[in-house]
């Protein structure tokens, strides 16, 4: 008995059988050859990995009918690609064409025949890429000028060279021959500096002073130190020349200016627009800007009216503005904002409820009217805004759920598909990444319904973030089980019973941070289901007397999730369990937090003027999914806590407000 129950624990941890997603009713494979088929194939990849060729080729004849057979031929071609002949490419090109495996062999190949000079056989199969890389690219670009066309070539390398970013070895050649015929203008190398300077590309900028002509020499020394520093530009008479570069760095150095002084970066660029020449395009930019960052300012009403440019034609600033009115509760000048805005963002949910929450407050019952029917239309909606409305209403949410009858025969008959088979092996064996690449490719090839068949199907095998993507991808918004899968719900409820938080929260900040991706790792080096810092993990642990041994811990989704739960009990601890605020430092940090707290604002107010966009959106987003994750867990609970709700609008209740018709702010 024991035994027995040894191995069904062993079938079940591999999270590999299809059999499990069909249903009691289908009867277990019991043959074993899957098992067999699994070890077999990750030993083959092993034996390729350590160069034990004649080993693999006798492991991959066992394997002629696995689903990963392809992935086999693949790996093969990528360790030894420097063997085969452009007819095998293809052949192997037209055998799997429908799997993702097209492209990433193209991409090895063609360096190899670069390599060999090859340069007629690489421009025939170029062509077959769909996105390449900018290796690829310089690669091209030089076998052009070998074989095609000099010019061709030339005028490919003069664009691949005009970028804000340092290219790739394989541009060398081609840029030397383009730097040796004089190809590389005064422009160009202008043009390049300042894209290098503006991307924060130090080292590139410094390198490419070599290439301005002469009498740039000085102004390029110029604007990589008004990029750095620049305050500098106070210096006036220093920058008074009205060319076309000194112009660009002046608007650069302000714009730069503005993030931090946006004061004195109005006062300058007024000061120099008396003397320069600017493009009437460029200066309204750099006014936008400076009035973004003037909207985070208290006391900026006047300066903000003093912008010579129209609110209509600059929807970002507009925007800010309209948040600075909240933050300030000018009332009346929401209102004139928001009727400024184009149609289509009047339409949005989030300035409609802006529109009916100033009219709320009007003296006038016409007002409060128009303000009822907005708020109960706009609680038929499940969104944050819809939610917000519905408290105001004093209604039920509408969570629009539609649920998906799915036959076990459209089950096993989709299970069929080879493309669908062989992500769904991939994902078994662990191949995250290729499990990925070969389902988004099989799905998009599907019909509607069968789309709605394979998130369910993605779904029963525990694979979150292809169910949550696929339903995107067929804009099944209302398909709430598909798009909000209760993931890993054992290890996110012990974590949350045992440090007391809620569990739809937790839910809901995994599912914004990673779509349940246990692999998930951002450009900042977040990593893992819940999207830690290694560092910020590191402290988590040993503060909790946790083992932490490296960061490919964070990959373990129960590891992830654990020190996750205890970053997110910090933070309600840190802020008397006020889930908003808590959200909003487990995005941005508790110092800038701490910053923003406002406890005379109301805290859809305070929500709304959050400074950081991401920040702003991160909020709605995990208060909503928290309210979704409530539904599906058939938990009871507030949008909103009391005890949160407290915390913010410490003052004497909104007195009623005159609402004016005729209103308009300068500049509209």
């Amino acid at each position: 008995m024991k035994v027995a129950i040894f191995v069904f624990i062993i079938l079940l941890n591999s999270n590999a059988f299809g059999d499990f997603s069909r249903g009691h009713s289908y009867e277990v494979n019991q043959s074993g050859d899957l098992i067999e088929q699994r070890k077999a194939y990750k030993n083959a990849i092993s034996l390729l990995k350590s160069s034990q060729f004649t080993n693999f080729s006798k492991e991959k004849e066992k394997l002629k009918n696995y689903v990963l057979y392809p992935y086999l031929d693949f790996n093969e071609k990528i360790y030894r690609i420097s063997r085969y002949k452009e007819k095998q490419i293809i052949k192997f090109l037209e055998d799997y064409k429908d799997t993702p495996l097209g492209q990433p062999l193209l991409s090895h190949w063609l360096p190899v025949l670069a390599k060999r000079g090859h340069w007629t056989v690489f421009l025939r199969n170029y062509e077959r890429l769909v996105n390449p890389s900018n290796e690829l690219e310089c690669l091209h670009s030089y076998a052009l000028y070998k074989r095609e066309s000099k010019i061709a070539g030339l005028e490919k390398a003069s664009r691949l060279w005009t970028v804000g970013f340092s290219q790739p070895k394989e541009c060398d050649r081609i840029f030397h021959l383009l730097s040796a015929g004089g190809g590389i203008t005064s422009e160009m190398a202008w043009s390049r500096l300042s894209l290098s300077i503006k991307a924060n590309e130090r080292s590139l900028s410094n390198y490419l002073l070599r290439y301005v002509s002469k009498n740039q020499t000085n102004l390029a020394a110029n604007f990589r130190l008004v990029h750095s520093n620049p305050t500098v530009l106070k210096k006036v008479k220093r920058f008074s020349a009205d060319s076309p570069e000194n112009k660009e760095i002046v608007l650069h150095g302000i714009a730069r200016l503005s993030r931090r002084e946006p004061v004195n970066a109005l006062e300058l660029l007024n000061k120099y627009s008396k003397h320069l020449s600017f493009e009437t395009s460029e200066l309204n930019k750099t006014y936008e800007k400076i009035g973004t960052a003037l909207c985070r300012k208290q006391k900026a009403q006047s300066l903000l009216d003093s912008l010579p440019i129209k609110l209509r034609d600059h929807p970002k600033l507009l925007e800010a503005r309209i948040r600075h009115s909240l933050k300030i509760k000018d009332w009346s000048g929401v209102l004139v904002l928001i009727n400024l805005l184009s149609e289509e963002k009047k339409n949005l949910e989030q300035w409609k409820y802006w529109n009916a929450r100033v009219l709320s407050l009007s003296e006038d019952p016409a007002d409060r009217e128009v303000a009822t029917d907005i708020f109960s239309k706009l609680s038929r909606g499940r969104s944050f805004y819809g939610f917000l409305a519905a408290d105001i209403m004093g209604t039920d949410y509408n969570y629009n759920h539609k649920t998906h009858n799915i036959s076990y025969d459209e089950t096993i008959r989709l299970e069929e598909n080879k493309s669908i088979k062989r992500a769904l092996e991939l994902f078994a064996l662990g191949y995250l990444g290729q499990a990925r690449q070969e389902w988004y490719l099989a799905t998009s090839k599907l019909k509607e319904r069968d789309r709605i068949v394979a998130a369910n199907l993605a779904l029963r095998w525990g694979w979150h973030k292809a169910s949550i993507q696929t339903m995107i991808q067929l804009k099944s918004w209302d398909s709430l089980t598909e798009r909000f899968p209760v993931a890993h719900k054992d290890i996110f409820t012990r974590h949350a019973r045992e440090l007391d938080i809620p569990i739809s929260w937790s839910l809901a900040v995994a599912r914004q941070e990673s779509a349940f991706m246990p692999d998930a790792k951002s450009s900042a080096g977040a990593r893992g289901l819940m999207q830690l810092m290694p560092s910020t993990a590191r402290i988590i642990a040993r503060s909790e007397g946790i083992k932490y041994s490296s960061r490919n811990k964070l990959l373990e989704v129960d590891f992830n999730i654990r020190l996750g739960s205890h970053y997110l009990r910090w933070m309600l601890g840190r802020y008397d369990n006020n889930r908003i605020l808590a959200s909003a430092a487990y995005n941005a940090g508790p110092g800038n937090v701490d910053r923003w707290v406002d406890a005379d604002a109301d805290i859809d107010v305070w929500i709304e003027t959050i400074p950081f966009k991401e920040t702003r959106n991160y909020v709605k987003n995990v208060l909503a999914y928290s309210a979704i994750y409530n539904y599906l867990l058939e938990q009871e609970s507030p949008f909103i806590f009391s005890g949160e709700k407290k915390q913010f609008g410490n003052r004497k209740p909104a007195e009623k407000v005159s609402v004016p018709t005729n209103l308009s702010i300068r500049g509209a």
